[in-house]
């Protein structure tokens, strides 16, 4: 029985590293004209998801000539957002993209945000959020890629499990 339990820890050991990289999201979506603004006011009260991929992100359209009226907003995750970080204008319509890799790091309001999660859009004059022109917003993130030395790690940690597996089945006989 030891060898059984020996073999299962070596897959939990194996793996661990990918379970840990999961990210967690809130995942919502609201329409001008619904009842129910939950996904647009309270992230904290929507489904939080466990996503396996990239990013966390908002994004959040408004009516220019309807007083910043919020017609749609988006709580998702994906691999690769349409635009990372920036805000898109025409005629009619300010759309802000946002996107991070921390944990329900999207709970903010879509415009921007700093890490405790309040509004930090800083505008060329004028008040945050006016006007029709880009903004920046320093985000939060994590490295979405691991770095050479954590590949070298992960690999030499798999190949001293393998081993010692190979020794455990060698046992055996």
């Amino acid at each position: 029985m030891p060898k059984v339990s020996l073999l299962l820890a070596f897959y939990v050991i194996c793996l661990s590293p990918c379970l840990t990289n999961a990210l967690e999201c809130y995942v919502c979506s609201y329409l001008l004209g619904q009842s129910d603004t939950t996904c647009l006011t309270n992230a904290t009260a929507v489904r939080a998801l466990n996503c396996t991929k990239k990013y966390c992100l908002t994004m959040r359209q408004e009516s220019i000539h309807n007083g910043n009226k919020v017609i749609s907003f988006l709580r998702d995750c994906q691999d690769k957002p349409v635009i990372l970080n920036g805000v898109k204008s025409d005629s009619s319509f300010r759309t802000y993209y946002r996107s991070c890799q921390q944990n329900l790091c999207n709970g903010h309001n879509g415009r921007g945000y700093n890490s405790s999660g309040s509004f930090t859009i800083a505008g060329g004059g004028g008040s945050a959020g006016a006007g029709g022109g880009n903004h920046n917003a320093i985000i939060p993130g994590k490295n979405g890629s691991l770095g050479a030395g954590d590949d070298i790690s992960r690999l030499v940690l798999v190949l001293a499990l393998l081993r010692v597996l190979v020794w455990l089945l060698g046992d055996c006989n």
